[in-house]
């Protein structure tokens, strides 16, 4: 597991390849942190309490 710290509009890349996906701290707002994600569309992006075991997700 790697964890990083961010500030507000600061990003973390994620690259396989060809893809790249980036994933932006908009704001901090009384313990929720807003996010902002850029993939390409063959990328489902869930939160976690909406996938199942029948999902193909992995963690």
């Amino acid at each position: 597991m790697l964890v990083l710290e961010r500030k507000s509009g600061e990003s973390i890349i994620i690259q396989n390849g060809g893809d790249v996906i980036e994933i932006k701290v908009d704001k901090y707002n009384k313990g929720a942190v807003k996010l902002i994600f850029d993939a390409p569309l063959k990328y489902v992006i869930l939160r976690k309490e909406l996938t199942t075991k029948n999902t193909e997700c992995s963690t």
